[in-house]
């Protein structure tokens, strides 16, 4: 696995006012899987508001749902692995900053351009 440093890449990336749902996996010696939206995505990364989150520095992978851009009713569905860089406590859930590179068409052409 690819180490990121973050330090370079922070905020390098247009970020974009999305709610979009997303199911998040992590593991810290056990499984877990969250669910939350994300409040604002960009090409390198999303910030994700939630009721539960990893701790700084985890290693996590996103699923993050877009609307079908041909109003087919699909839903499209990208990935990516990244790490959680920062935790935010806020009334009633959590937000998380995570580090990842999205290359998907469908994100890139439809929502982010």
């Amino acid at each position: 696995m690819e180490v990121l440093d973050i330090t370079m890449h922070r905020r390098t990336a247009t970020r974009y006012k999305l709610r979009l749902p997303v199911i998040f996996k992590w593991n810290d010696g056990t499984d877990h899987t969250g669910g939350g939206f994300t409040s604002d995505v960009s090409l390198d990364g999303a910030l994700i508001v939630s009721s539960s989150c990893p701790k700084t520095g985890s290693t996590i992978r996103l699923e993050i749902l877009l609307p079908s851009p041909d109003c087919s009713g699909e839903e499209l569905k990208i990935e990516c692995v990244g790490e959680v860089t920062r935790v935010e406590e806020r009334v009633g859930s959590v937000a998380f900053g995570v580090h990842c590179i999205f290359d998907d068409e469908h994100l890139t052409r439809e929502f982010l351009n």
